[in-house]
């Protein structure tokens, strides 16, 4: 997983500048990054719209931005005052983000809602139980809920799809 580190300068240069120079084998500069002193835009807002250009999110997470690409994304839980987006190694990651405006960043991307609470990465999904109680299993082996009226939308997907191939 990629990582940023955010460094006031102000009181180490000199360390910081041997520090970069010995180790810049293993690190990248985005030189746009520079924009940001110069930008209207906050430096989360501002990572936000370069990774979701490149098929990332910057997610911002108990005081930390991580940037988690979406293809490893299985789905995406509400859970509240906050989410939790869970990735293809079962790991999660707590966001203070809403489900709704999380939800427009996903939907038409291969991902679609399920539930009132829940969004898959189509990507990842490998059964659907139709019974009393319908249920989605994906390829981590995570069964979620399906919403009883939000799987006529879901077979239509899965048809369309078809349809496309």
């Amino acid at each position: 997983m990629e990582q940023i580190i955010i460094i006031d300068d102000n009181n180490c240069k000199k360390e910081l500048s041997d520090f970069l120079e010995s180790n810049k084998d293993h690190i990248r500069f985005n030189s746009s990054l520079v924009n940001f002193k110069n930008s209207t835009k906050g430096i989360f807002e501002e990572l936000v719209s370069e990774n979701e250009m490149d098929g990332k999110l910057a997610i911002n997470s108990n005081h930390q931005i991580e940037i988690i690409h979406t293809r490893d994304i299985t789905h995406v839980e509400d859970m509240g005052p906050q989410i939790r987006i869970y990735s293809i190694n079962n790991k999660f990651i707590e966001a203070a983000s809403k489900f709704d405006d999380f939800e427009k960043k996903l939907i038409g991307h291969n991902f679609i809602k399920i539930h009132d609470r829940y969004i898959i990465n189509f990507n990842h999904f490998l059964k659907l139980n139709i019974g009393l109680a319908p249920a989605i299993t994906l390829n981590t082996g995570v069964t979620i809920p399906v919403n009883p009226n939000m799987l006529d939308p879901f077979l239509k997907y899965i048809n369309d799809i078809e349809s496309n191939k």
